[in-house]
């Protein structure tokens, strides 16, 4: 089988690879965007891959359960980060000053 045919699957490793770096990176909407390159690669292959496709899709799929928990470890460190502002943010209305009931004007006729 010759690297063209593997070509494709080489690539998916590749932007696998990619979509993990921009998931540490947090870098969002380039992830978005790749994922858009990495659905039309995937609509483009056979139902069958090659036998010689097959480090590829193994190196894609080790990959991709990276991807899946780099996700979950990034979640975590969101979820933290928000709690600590949750947490801040309560302390912080605890030293404020009380605030005074708003008056309402009556309007006179």
């Amino acid at each position: 089988m010759s690297s063209d045919e593997t070509a494709p699957y080489e690539a998916l490793a590749r932007i696998i690879e990619r979509e993990l770096e921009l998931v540490r990176t947090r870098d969002y909407d380039a992830l978005s965007e790749l994922k858009s390159q990495r659905d039309a690669l995937i609509a483009s292959l056979p139902a069958t891959p090659p036998a010689s496709a097959r480090p590829a899709l193994q190196r894609a799929a080790l990959m991709n359960k990276r991807v899946e928990i780099e996700i979950a470890r990034v979640r975590e460190a969101l979820l933290l980060e928000f709690a600590n502002v949750e947490r801040v943010g309560r302390a912080a209305r605890g030293y404020s000053p009380p605030r005074e009931p708003l008056r309402h004007v009556e309007a006179t006729a």
